[in-house]
Order: C-alpha cells, then structure tokens, then sequence
C-alpha cells in the first residue's frame, strides 16, 4: 500500500513537472520583434534604412570560396538549415547565413556536382528558395532540421517582415 501512494505522488510530481515545463517553454516563444534588437533608421528621412545598406553581403568570390565544390554534405545541410533561420521561428537556433541569390546559385551548382544522399531535398529547397518562395520554409527548416537528427528548435511559423528585418539586423548588421 505504501509503494501505492510513493508512486502516485511521484507520478502526480513528474505530471505537475512535466506541464510546468511545458507551459514555461512555450511562454518563452517571443517573436524576433521582442528583445534588445532595434530597427535601423535613416535620420533624414525617417523611414528604415534599407536591409542592403545595412548587410555586407559577400561578393561572387568570397560565396565560391566558402562553398567549394568539395562540400560536404554535413556542410550542405549546416548551411540551408542556418539560412532558414532568416525566414522562420524556432525556440533555439544555431548557425546564421544571410539568404543571397549567389549564395542559392552557388549550393545549387555545389549539389549538382556532388552525390549527396539527399541530393533531392536540397534542390528542391534551394529552387524553391532562388524563385523567392520561401512559402514552405517552415518545413524545410524541419526536413533538414530531421536529417540532422534534431530534437530542439523545430521551426513552428514563419517571421513576420518585421520580425525578419530584425532578425537580419541582430545577426548581419555591418559594424
């Protein structure tokens, strides 16, 4: 009768625990917006700074240099999955890659020249992306996210605008 009650109160304990932690993560989703992050703006014209004057985007030669040919698939899928980070909200992120043209152009040929097991999901991501459609970045943050084994920071919504500016000032603002 006694191991009854011990193990009702530890499963009553572990329960209580459990939703705690739960409602406790879920409250610390704050948009991008929220934080020490603030907008850039112009002071003679009042109006935001634009993101390209703000970002020093790597020319051509710095983008092949980067992302050589020999690219490792670990390395392919570090980089979509860090450049998702500017287009989606997750609890934790690791890894921040400014979304250019060049650099999707670059990936592509790299995953073109390379036999990489999910040589598929990457073009498909890659092309999606090089025609401004990140509509489904949410899941293929996930997708890349799943194959690299992740267990936290699954991408849950897409930024906002404003939420992605601030984002882009927090993580690639020229100093």
């Amino acid at each position: 009768m006694k191991i009854i009650k011990v193990t009702a109160i530890v499963l009553v304990f572990l329960s209580v625990a459990g939703f705690t932690t739960h409602q406790w993560l879920d409250s610390r989703e704050v948009s991008e917006a929220s934080g020490e992050v603030e907008d850039i703006i112009d002071e003679e014209t009042g109006e935001p700074v634009p993101i390209e004057e703000i970002v020093d985007v790597p020319t051509v030669d710095e983008v092949e240099e980067r992302y050589s040919f020999d690219m490792s698939e670990t390395n392919m899928q570090n980089t979509i999955h860090a450049m998702s980070h500017q287009k989606v909200y997750a609890t934790e992120k690791w890894g921040h890659v400014f979304i250019t043209d060049e650099i999707i152009d670059r990936l592509l040929e790299v995953n073109k020249e390379n036999s990489y097991t999910h040589s598929a999901v990457y073009h498909d991501i890659l092309t999606r992306w090089r025609q401004d459609d990140f509509s489904r970045a949410v899941e293929d943050h996930n997708t890349i996210w799943q194959l690299q084994g992740g267990t936290v920071g699954e991408a849950t919504r897409l930024l906002s605008e404003e939420e992605e500016r601030l984002y882009i000032i927090r993580h690639f603002e020229d100093e």
